[in-house]
């Protein structure tokens, strides 16, 4: 079984709603949507501003928002964390899947 599985048994204990379980392991073993891509690819862009090199940095945006925005303006910057959240989400969904 799953950890999907294992986890809609859990979320739906004692209720007979199949329906409800087979559901939530089809939403959890999506794959991941736009805008869930966006959200990690702006969160590993944020946690990076904070350290460049291994030395503490005074970024000047204000939050994820403000730095997604900021480094839309360098070339690729997007593209990169883009990749990289979809392949951390990936390797998620494949974990629920074992």
């Amino acid at each position: 079984m799953s950890i999907a599985e294992d986890e809609a048994k859990e979320r739906f204990k004692g209720m007979y709603q199949d329906d409800m379980r087979e559901v939530y392991v089809l939403g959890r073993t999506a794959p991941p949507a736009a805008a869930e891509i966006e959200a990690v690819a702006k969160r590993l862009l944020w946690r990076s501003c904070r350290k460049w090199d291994g030395i503490e940095s005074d970024c000047a945006a204000k939050d994820e928002d403000d730095a997604w925005n900021y480094a839309g303006e360098i070339p690729g910057f997007h593209k990169e964390y883009i990749r990289q959240a979809k392949e951390m989400l990936e390797i998620a969904r494949k974990a629920v899947n074992e």
